[in-house]
């Protein structure tokens, strides 16, 4: 070979190093993606969440497009009522669904549903269709039949409806809300407004504790709900809660907000496994049958529990008692601190409440509590736990009301003794005693321990107290236990606080 053709030869040898060089670097640099591009890599798996479902951006459309037609409308339609006027939900920052408001001719309401067998069996809220004349279930195709109540139950707000259907249903598959965690994916269906059926998507926002204050129906019943993020608004009580994989964890029941009807982003739904724990009651016998104390209870904070000798923020305090209940009978006390029930711990209201609730009527149990610095064991025959809605508390709250006597204290309130004018216009019972909270200072002691305007504090540490003196030495004399417990009422229940002194 001449040096000619060696050079020529190295030339296109180095050409050819150079090209496949180069083209190999230019494979590591990310070029700039086409949309078609974009959209391939955005259909992949972008989390597997703790049931183990794939969530891609097709999920929701998915989920929707099977589960839709299984999601009905309830239209409900009542004749006036004499007593209709004042009547109350039980739980009083849910908003009334029905928008032509009390003692109009033919009142209609409306809210959401899903079916859960082929035969037209239907899960909702009980408030949905409670005092109902009629009630009528219109499906997703425009379908629409009469419905009548197999069963509802006051303590979850639960009800079961059937239709006779003429056709196949779309059937949703109740899935495991124990299983679900904060932070999943969740979908609510329902018709918000009245307006169809429509999709709104979140997080499982809280679960277990963060509902443990919410009451359904009687006092002290209040249930462990699953919190959501998920829009929920009037329309959509009963309507499913689902997770990824299309199942239903919760019935969409209620929102919290701050004056207006609308979506706060707190919203509340009854836990499936509760639900499933309740049906077969419901569906035979048109109501649950449960054990009953009859005692309005409250979870101990660690202040509370301070004032018993605990140091951690477990049991639960005794803040009424029922007349000629179980536990009235059996001796149970205001303000007794109940740590323990046939070998339990009780750890806060749910944990009592929902063991209880899991018993039949004529079970005995045994309570173990602290009253008076002393423990205690009671054993108790449950009783039958009463169908019911909560008494309505009373909103009266007299602005111009004559001071006899306030006090400015340290504690970050203004008190006022109860007078005969003041009990007479904040409609008390007659022969109240106690002091009136006039104002809470922003965060002051009052205001962290939950004290409110209105509230009239009965008792301080045991001791009852009919005036601002009284109210002011009782304190005092609490000062070396750094924490004062108080019994208040608010409205028409009674609750227990634990008010520091030390701060």
């Amino acid at each position: 070979m001449t040096s000619r053709s060696r050079a020529v030869a190295t030339f296109f040898a180095v050409a050819m190093a150079t090209t496949l060089l180069a083209a190999f670097f230019q494979s590591q640099i990310r070029r700039p993606q086409t949309a078609e591009a974009r959209a391939i890599e955005a259909a992949a798996p972008m989390a597997t969440p703790a049931n183990g479902t794939p969530l891609t951006l097709d999920t929701f459309r998915n989920i929707v497009k099977a589960k839709n037609a299984g999601v009905v409308n309830i239209t409900v339609s009542s004749k006036p009522k004499a007593t209709r006027g004042s009547r109350q939900l039980p739980f009083p920052f849910f908003q009334d669904e029905d928008p032509l408001g009390p003692n109009q001719p033919n009142q209609r309401s409306g809210g959401s549903g899903f079916i859960i067998d082929a035969d037209g069996t239907i899960l909702t809220n009980r408030h949905v269709v409670d005092e109902a004349d009629q009630i009528n279930v219109t499906l997703d195709n425009g379908k629409r039949y009469d419905a009548k109540v197999l069963g509802k139950d006051a303590r979850t707000d639960i009800a079961v409806i059937k239709i006779e259907p003429k056709e196949t249903l779309t059937v949703l598959e109740l899935g495991d809300s124990e299983a679900a965690e904060v932070g999943d994916w969740v979908m609510a269906i329902g018709s918000p407004f009245g307006l169809g059926n429509s999709l709104s998507v979140g997080v499982v926002s809280g679960k277990g504790n963060v509902s443990r204050n919410i009451s359904l129906g009687q006092q002290g019943t209040g249930i462990d709900m699953l919190q959501t993020d998920a829009a929920i608004n009037p329309g959509n009580s009963g309507g499913p809660l689902l997770n990824t994989q299309g199942r239903v964890i919760g019935i969409n029941t209620l929102i919290i907000t701050q004056g207006s009807a609308q979506n706060a982003g707190v919203g509340f739904s009854v836990p499936i496994n509760t639900v499933k724990a309740i049906l077969p009651q419901l569906k035979s016998k048109g109501k649950v049958i449960r054990g009953w104390l009859g005692v309005s209870i409250q979870s101990a904070s660690e202040d509370l529990a301070l004032t018993f000798g605990r140091s951690t923020a477990q049991g639960v305090i005794v803040s009424d008692v029922t007349k000629d209940s179980p536990a009235g009978k059996a001796g149970i006390e205001l303000e007794d601190y109940i740590y323990e029930v046939d070998g339990r711990l009780v750890t806060n209201n749910s944990s009592l409440t929902n063991y209880i609730a899991s018993l039949s009527p004529g079970t005995t149990v045994t309570l173990k509590l602290i009253r008076a610095g002393a423990e205690k064991s009671v054993r108790i025959t449950l009783g039958t736990f009463p169908e019911g809605d909560t008494p309505a508390a009373s909103n009266d709250r007299d602005d111009d009301a004559e001071s006899e006597e306030k006090a400015a204290t340290n504690l970050g309130l203004e008190l006022q003794t109860l007078s005969s004018t003041l009990r007479t216009r904040m409609d008390l019972p007659d022969g109240l005693k106690g002091v009136v909270v006039r104002s809470v200072e922003a965060g002051g002691a009052a205001e962290l321990a939950g004290l409110a305007r209105g509230d009239v504090i009965l008792m301080v540490s045991g001791e009852e107290v009919s005036s601002v003196k009284e109210f002011n030495a009782a304190v005092r004399k609490a000062a070396s236990a750094k924490v004062a417990r108080l019994r208040v009422r608010r409205g028409e229940t009674v609750i227990v606080m634990g008010l520091r002194l030390d701060r």
